[in-house]
């Protein structure tokens, strides 16, 4: 098996993951669950399936909060951490759906990030904008090279953090990051670092999922992960055949 720190191509193709012994799929969304910003018949099965076996799915997403919450009320999860970390939404005992804000993030935060919006202006943002509580979306198809590159300078000048998607700039002021969020959100479910690592399988399409690549042993990329290897500095431990939905089928198909 390649070693993650290499460069080396890891595995192409699924079918060993029959034989791993996990209990939660954390998954990101754009472009990993969906498809070109759609979510296809296979994906939503391979989810049903996987859930009716006694998976719990955790979406991690970049997504905006208020799009987190459709996915929570429409498809057989277990709960979403949006935002990049930013905040979790979960169903209680009462099967309310409820937020939880990841408890680094300071008023001083969200005034900053207030600020960096209304520097950034509103005809480069995400359409979903609007449902978002913690960060800034820009979005790539309405920025010039120029104009991103410039966009994450002021906001490195201003402290932010930031990830590229494979259709957003996410900007979010606060320390945290998916890798931290899930640690966080996850000892607050009574889940420790160790335990997450061993029982847990990721799945992610894009340079914002190194991270999780990074930190979970047994991670699965689309295809665009192959396609942009030499941009990766952690590589995940296989790679689906397919892109997008039909990647993500393929992996939650091949467990046992």
């Amino acid at each position: 098996m390649i070693n993650q720190e290499t460069k080396g191509s890891p595995v192409v193709g699924l079918s060993a993951l029959k034989d791993e012994n996990i209990s939660l799929i954390i998954s990101d969304v754009d472009d990993t669950v969906t498809a070109n910003g759609k979510l296809l018949p296979q994906a939503l099965e391979a989810m049903y399936e996987a859930s009716n076996k006694g998976y719990r799915i955790i979406l991690l997403s970049g997504g905006s909060a208020g799009w987190c919450e459709v996915y929570l009320r429409q498809w057989p999860i277990f709960m979403v951490i949006a935002e990049s970390g930013a905040v979790m939404i979960y169903k209680d005992e009462n099967d309310q759906i409820c937020y939880q804000q990841n408890p680094v993030i300071t008023k001083e935060d969200l005034e900053k990030r207030d600020k960096l919006l209304r520097m950034i202006g509103e005809e480069r943002l995400s359409s979903d904008q609007y449902a978002r509580l913690y960060d800034i979306a820009v979005d790539l198809k309405k920025v010039s090279d120029k104009e991103l590159s410039d966009i994450e300078q002021m906001a490195s000048l201003m402290g932010a953090n930031y990830a590229k998607s494979s259709i957003h700039l996410n900007i979010w002021f606060g320390s945290y990051s998916k890798s931290k969020g899930i640690i966080t959100f996850m000892d607050l479910c009574g889940i420790d670092k160790e335990t997450l690592k061993k029982e847990s399988m990721y799945l992610g399409d894009a340079l914002n999922d190194e991270e999780m690549f990074n930190l979970i042993p047994l991670s699965v990329g689309m295809k665009s992960v192959l396609d942009n290897k030499d941009k990766f500095t952690h590589m995940p431990k296989y790679i689906a055949s397919n892109y997008g939905g039909l990647g993500f089928a393929e992996a939650l198909n091949n467990l046992k």
